[in-house]
């Protein structure tokens, strides 16, 4: 690795200054580098206690819109950052999963078999549901109206069963409690799918379009992965920056 003595306006930068730099990240929103990279710093005492923890890692300086910051950089593609690394699974942070989810459970309840083949509510993990898409292994989070739905629907097929058991029976007398227990569950699952269809119709945007904008943040993603990788490639080959004292 290359050393080179940090200079600003002719003079060496001291460590007391470097202290000083705000700590920003240097990567966009789509993990692309904005603003020069100047080099890497070596602080012995925090270098070393972390390379000892298994948490090796760079204190990149870098130059944006005139200004010197620094910020820590993990090594290694396999320690990047959750959503970034290559080839691993994504967890959306945006609503994007959301509103797909909301839409898709509306249309699921009421008989269409357009995505996860009808299934939805069955693939519910930990309030998520697991798809493919664009090769990518993605975790779309549920919102409380769709997980509303799916208990709702649970509670009315429980007691709609119970009472049709009961009615199989000649002359059987279904009880008062089981009669208005259906109708309570059937009164909490008309409530859950009204809540689902004001959403809709608050974001006028059908279920493909909302499959198209989950698409997009998918692709968006992959390519803020690359750019990740192509960064950390650079950071590797830049200098190490020499502090005064």
């Amino acid at each position: 690795m290359t050393i080179k003595v940090v200079s600003v306006n002719g003079k060496r930068m001291s460590k007391a200054i470097y202290s000083q730099l705000p700590r920003r990240s240097p990567f966009d929103h789509d993990s692309s580098v904005r603003g020069r990279l100047w080099g890497v710093v070596v602080d012995p005492k925090c270098c070393h206690s972390m390379r000892t923890a298994g948490r090796e890692h760079w204190h990149v300086v870098y130059e944006c819109e005139g200004e010197l910051a620094v910020w820590g950089l993990r090594q290694g593609a396999e320690n990047a950052p959750y959503n970034l690394i290559a080839g691993g699974p994504y967890e959306p942070r945006s609503r994007v999963d959301r509103e797909f989810l909301d839409s898709c459970a509306l249309e699921t309840h009421r008989g269409s078999t357009d995505f996860f083949e009808g299934r939805l509510f069955d693939l519910v993990r930990d309030d998520q549901v697991v798809a493919m898409i664009e090769d990518t292994k993605v975790y779309l989070s549920c919102s409380a109206a769709v997980l509303k739905l799916r208990t709702t629907r649970t509670e009315h097929h429980t007691a709609v069963q119970r009472a049709a058991s009961l009615r199989r029976f000649e002359h059987a007398v279904v009880p008062d409690y089981v009669t208005e227990a259906a109708a309570k569950a059937e009164k909490e699952l008309g409530a859950a799918e009204e809540v689902l269809e004001r959403l809709r119709d608050q974001r006028e945007r059908g279920i493909q379009d909302l499959y198209a904008d989950l698409v997009v943040d998918v692709r968006r993603i992959k390519q803020a992965r690359e750019n990740y990788a192509v960064a950390l490639k650079t950071v590797e080959q830049l200098p190490q920056l020499f502090l005064g004292a």
